[in-house]
């Protein structure tokens, strides 16, 4: 089972300034994130997850997460 609060910590780390949302979609090993991050800026939607999946890596490999939806976008211009 995945520790939501871990992994929002270490999405957070790899992306500093990232606005992160991590919810359990069933089982404890079903998640979905909602990330908002600066480092998305300019980046297609393929390269932003790459760098949340590669945050969280870890917890793939120990099993922790078997499923991560995504919904990434970068901040808004002000």
């Amino acid at each position: 089972m995945a520790d939501l609060t871990e992994l929002t910590q270490m999405i957070e780390a790899a992306l500093p300034g990232a606005s992160v949302d991590v919810v359990d979609q069933g089982g404890g090993d079903h998640l979905a994130a909602r990330i908002v991050a600066p480092q998305f800026a300019g980046l297609p939607l393929i390269q932003q997850h790459r760098l949340v999946y590669a945050a969280v890596q870890e917890r793939f490999d120990d099993g922790s997460i078997h499923a991560l939806a995504l919904k990434t976008s970068a901040p808004e211009a002000q």
